[in-house]
């Protein structure tokens, strides 16, 4: 478990490359050093105690913070997923090698629409919505999100007959679908992208797929043919 809260907070990486820039500025100095008057051994010592007192700063930092495209973030603490969410994840591909939807032998639960996280903290994961469900920050969301770019109370799913619809409310960022701010309840569809900032869903509509396939087969017609063999004689 430490292990892997390390890899996530890029604390290891980030400290073997401390470790990398080190040795290399020690090498720059033992030919810098002599040139510059000082003794070398000397200062490559104190150079190295500077080093090693910096090694603890830095692990801190990586601990606490991350750099970002946005710049400096503090990085938000480990919490386990799925004991956040108030509705439970139908499928995880974090620990599916096949990362489909369902398994080739599962049975496909009776869900009209899935919410497939593609980014963010619940990346992985898949929900299927069978009631009204509050996206946000807060820990009394049917789906909580751990992110400093998410509101409290962020946006609103729900169902009205076999129609999806959205709701912002009221978030500081913003509810972004297909690419446009949303400024009132919106109907969804199957494969609409969810935008909260830099945290995606995407929508999938199972039970229209499902009709779709259904009624194709529906309307699939055989036309049966005759055809008559003559023989013919020289």
């Amino acid at each position: 478990m430490l292990f892997r809260e390390l890899k996530r907070r890029k604390v290891i990486r980030t400290c073997l490359l401390y470790i990398l820039l080190c040795w290399g500025a020690l090498q720059v100095g033992d030919i810098l050093f002599p040139a510059l008057g000082f003794n070398s051994d000397t200062a490559s010592l104190y150079f190295l105690y500077l080093a090693i007192a910096g090694f603890p700063v830095t692990f801190a930092l990586a601990w606490f913070f991350q750099i970002t495209p946005e710049g400096i973030v503090r990085t938000m603490p480990f919490v386990e997923r799925r004991v956040l969410s108030n509705i439970p994840p139908i499928n995880d591909r974090r620990t599916s090698r096949a990362g489909h939807l369902f398994g080739k032998n599962a049975e496909q639960p009776d869900y009209s629409w899935i919410l497939i996280a593609e980014s963010g903290p619940l990346a992985g994961l898949s929900f299927g919505i069978v009631k009204e469900v509050v996206i946000g920050r807060s820990l009394e969301c049917d789906l909580t999100v751990v992110s400093p770019h998410i509101s409290r109370r962020h946006a609103r799913l729900s169902l009205e007959g076999d129609q999806l619809l959205i709701a912002d409310l009221g978030s500081s960022n913003g509810t972004v679908v297909n690419g446009y701010t949303i400024a009132e309840k919106q109907a969804l569809h199957h494969d609409d992208e969810l935008r909260f900032h830099d945290i995606i869903f995407k929508i999938n509509a199972v039970h229209s797929a499902r009709r779709s396939a259904q009624q194709a087969a529906d309307k699939t017609t055989f036309v049966k043919t005759s055809i008559t063999h003559k023989n013919y004689s020289d």
